[in-house]
């Protein structure tokens, strides 16, 4: 027996349109919702596309914000920022856009804070472990390769 209370289209819409003005949403994230709240598939797309009309979903507004939040609050790289943004099905050049938007010095800042912060806390019997230890750190936290090289080259000892 489904404990999900089933909602009309009006009171769903109008709980959706609350949801996406408090915080800013993507068609996933409502549509998720929307089948937590048990509103027909049919009400569902009705109302994503409803909500899209009225401005209150924006893919592209939401892809930057999330972009620009997660990098700045969580300290998140772009590699983690765009595979959280393909799971929510936001398409590729929205993505790109969102992180053109990330400012190139002060992504690789946030790294250097990030990296130095990180490597007291680390213990390494050598500098080789050490790099290693951090290259990891930050790999995980979805920074590039690249850059991490870069970034623990130009780390003093």
């Amino acid at each position: 027996m489904s404990s999900k209370k089933i909602i009309n289209h009006a009171e769903a819409l109008e709980k959706a349109r609350k949801l996406c003005a408090d915080e800013e949403k993507c068609r996933y994230d409502v549509r998720k919702k929307l089948f937590d709240w048990g509103v027909s598939s049919g009400d569902t797309e009705k109302i994503i596309n409803q909500l899209t009309a009225d401005n209150f979903i924006d893919e592209w507004r939401f892809a930057r914000m999330f972009a620009g939040g997660k990098f700045r609050n969580n300290k998140w790289g772009k590699i983690k920022i765009s595979y959280e943004l393909l799971r929510k099905n936001i398409a590729k050049n929205i993505i790109d856009d969102a992180l053109r938007r990330i400012d190139d010095k002060e992504y690789t800042e946030v790294l250097k804070k990030e990296l130095l912060k990180k490597q007291k806390s680390v213990s390494a019997e050598d500098n080789l472990q050490l790099k290693a230890k951090l290259h990891r750190f930050a790999s995980s936290k979805g920074y590039e390769n690249e850059l991490i090289s870069n970034v623990l080259d130009n780390m003093k000892d």
